[in-house]
């Protein structure tokens, strides 16, 4: 059983994973062919991204976040940056926070097999996470999936942490602004929820 004050530490932490929260420079996920010989370069992918991937053109560009958190906790601005990677098959979601030094990358796809989407979550402090969500519904896309959060950071590779279960739910308000509602459950049952509301500068 968790006490309220370990769900308190953890949700320090939530802020950074609970939308797409991710890493300090975007990175081209592209192959340097540069300095190769023809034969040794990397051949065009010859398959085209689905077409399904352009419902996440949403998040394309750069965006500045303003967190609502739970009662009883501060508010903080994530800032991000989504670009397409591997020829527009993935979409890679980078960000930091502010204040803190959390920084973490989420990476959007297309499943064909399970028809779905996915997304991938990693950051600085070690946590983790793995979300699918079904697709647009009624104006929303909603995420869900095991989050594995650390709690103390730690150099040693080993620390304090929790698994939850996440919900990220997404809706597009206009042109460069949309919201995600999220929701964390603890082992016990209890929930933390919050929201984003983010704007194309």
């Amino acid at each position: 059983m968790r006490t309220r004050k370990t769900r308190k530490a953890v949700h320090t932490g939530l802020v950074a994973v609970g939308l797409v929260a991710f890493a300090v420079t975007p990175v081209n996920a592209e192959p340097d062919a540069r300095g190769k010989s023809p034969s040794r370069a990397t051949p065009a992918n010859p398959l085209p991204a689905p077409p399904q991937i352009r419902a996440l053109d949403f998040l394309l560009g750069s965006y500045r976040c303003e967190y609502t958190p739970p009662p009883g906790s501060k508010a903080t601005v994530m800032h991000l940056t989504t670009k397409r990677a591997m020829g527009g098959h993935y979409y890679y979601t980078d960000a930091t926070m502010e204040p803190g030094h959390v920084v973490g990358r989420s990476t959007f796809g297309w499943d064909p097999v399970g028809d779905k989407f996915i997304v991938q979550y990693h950051d600085n402090w070690g946590s983790s996470a793995n979300y699918s969500s079904p697709g647009w519904k009624d104006g929303h896309l909603v995420f869900k999936g095991p989050l594995s959060q650390v709690v103390t950071p730690s150099a040693t590779g080993r620390t304090e942490g929790v698994k939850m279960d996440v919900v990220d739910d997404y809706q597009v308000l206009g042109p460069g602004h949309f919201k995600d509602a999220t929701r964390f459950t603890f082992p016990d049952g209890s929930t933390l929820r919050g929201s984003y509301d983010c704007r194309r500068p």
